[in-house]
């Protein structure tokens, strides 16, 4: 009975009463708890049951008193549980059942623009960056070279338009300062945090940074099935390794996943559609910030679906898609549902909202509204032809010159390298490079979004961003979206 109890009080936070909190366990036993053991009753007395059948409840009990490995002690409940959930989730296809524990990974070399990629789906997950606000971290020694793109007839020309941004990033850090200095005026924000808000748009977003993906067992299984289906070597190196390491907490669990073909093939047909519909084709927008106000939802549905396959406003791939017949409009559909025959998820177009906002705006800024996850996101390639952003601190400055000129050879070399290679114009755009996006939300979500990213801490570039969303939603409904605060206003 000793034993029990010790063993109890290690891993549940109490023994006796009807509510209690598990710890200790390894992540494929909590998977386990959630997917079998949580159908049964009297879960403490069942782990017991558990250890004693697989002979190994004095084992746990020594290495609990003796403070040794109980990890080791319990290798064969962990393998047991890594077993069912392995048979429940891929075997019998239970998904709804494999929500399981949640396991985080951390990537602590990871390409800034690579985030936009893992965040791309409903995951739980927080995003740890170097910071771009306080700390002057980025150098020639902390940007990922894409293998294909060096080998490329590009690579020689990345080295050298990359080379020269983080060089004037470095130079330009004392000019600035000195200029915000003479301006006495009041700032917002603290000078060396206004200083780098301006400068960060020279770093590639090829760049390092840290990342920490977090979710549950199933969230993870999908997210890391879906991203296997990605051609950019980066990404499938990532989820081969975030593969290897979970296998440590769950043996040959995730060694079982596979790419998600239905998508590989989803992407491939969506891909020649967009090429077919709109070529390579080019259309600047004609507002930074448009206001789609409750668009019909099949046209919507078709636009959405599309959008990433082209670099065409939003506004033209509706008025296309409202011409499509009945034949055209089944083919799309039928390319975003293919696969469904086991159940694999439509794309996310399918799933409308009454607000949609087109954006277009440097990198940086979509890099922190890509973080509100309870919105619907959709993005298009990075484009040269989008151009780039000059920060208002770098308008008359010293630098501004070579600021442009940097930008402009980004530019011409993103513009190229899309040209040839489409996506990979990514790894070599800076954050300062233009980016075309919608953001999708109901009412609510539009109050919340655009509070947080109003407020005073913030960069200016989304603040003002922000700050026009709720402008445009209030000429639209001025009673229902009355009540959104505008913080950036309220400080000017």
């Amino acid at each position: 009975m000793e034993d029990e109890e010790a063993i109890l009080e290690y891993f549940f936070s109490n023994s006796n009463k009807p509510i209690y909190a598990l710890k200790e366990l390894p992540a494929a036993i909590q998977s386990y708890f959630y997917m079998g053991v949580s159908r049964f009753p009297n879960i403490r007395q069942r782990f017991i049951k558990m250890l004693r059948d697989r002979e190994i409840f004095e084992k746990v009990a020594k290495a609990i008193k003796e403070e040794n490995s109980v990890e080791s002690a319990l290798k064969p409940l962990t393998e047991f549980a890594a077993e069912k959930n392995a048979q429940i989730f891929f075997e019998f296809g239970h998904k709804s059942a494999a929500e399981g524990s949640s396991i985080f990974f951390v990537s602590e070399e990871n390409p800034i623009y690579a985030t936009e990629i893992q965040q791309d789906f409903y995951y739980p997950m927080t995003t740890m960056e170097y910071s771009t606000r306080y700390a002057k971290k980025f150098g020639i020694d902390r940007v990922y070279w894409d293998p294909v793109l060096m080998k490329s007839e590009f690579g020689p020309e990345a080295k050298e338009v990359i080379s020269k941004n983080l060089e004037l990033y470095e130079n330009g850090f004392e000019l600035l300062t000195q200029r915000l200095r003479d301006k006495k005026a009041k700032e917002d924000l603290p000078e060396k945090v206004s200083v780098l808000d301006s400068l960060r748009f020279l770093i590639p977003i090829a760049s390092y940074t840290a990342v920490i993906l977090g979710g549950n067992t199933r969230s993870s299984v999908e997210l890391f099935s879906k991203l296997l289906s990605y051609e950019d070597s980066f990404t499938q190196q990532f989820t081969k390794n975030c593969i290897e390491e979970a296998n440590k907490l769950m043996p040959e669990y995730f060694s079982k996943i596979k790419t998600d073909k239905a998508v590989v093939e989803r992407e491939k047909r969506l891909r020649e559609l967009g090429k077919q519909l709109f070529e390579k084709k080019f259309l600047p927008v004609k507002e930074k910030v448009k206001l789609f106000y409750q668009p019909p939802m099949e046209e919507l549905a078709l636009a959405q679906i599309l959008y990433p396959y082209c670099s065409i406003p939003l506004e033209t791939v509706l008025e296309k898609v409202s011409g499509f017949g009945e034949k055209e409009k089944q083919e799309v559909f039928e390319a975003a549902t293919n696969g469904r025959e086991n159940r694999t998820n439509p794309v996310r177009g399918f799933e409308t909202r009454p607000l949609v906002f087109e954006i277009e705006s440097a990198w940086a800024m979509w890099k922190d509204f890509k973080r509100n996850r309870m919105n619907l996101r959709f993005q298009q390639p990075m484009r040269g032809k989008a151009g780039f952003e000059i920060p208002e601190l770098i308008k008359e400055s010293e630098i501004e010159k070579d600021y442009s000129n940097a930008m402009q050879k980004t530019s011409d070399l993103a513009e190229k390298v899309f040209e040839k290679y489409g996506a990979m114009s990514r790894t070599v755009a800076a954050q300062g490079s233009n980016k075309r996006y919608l953001l999708c939300m109901g009412a609510r979500q539009l109050t919340v979004l655009t509070e947080l990213r109003t407020c005073g801490e913030g960069d200016k570039g989304y603040r003002k961003i922000a700050s026009k969303m709720i402008e445009l939603a209030q000429e639209e409904k001025p009673a229902m979206f009355a009540h959104v605060n505008d913080n950036f206003k309220k400080q000017k």
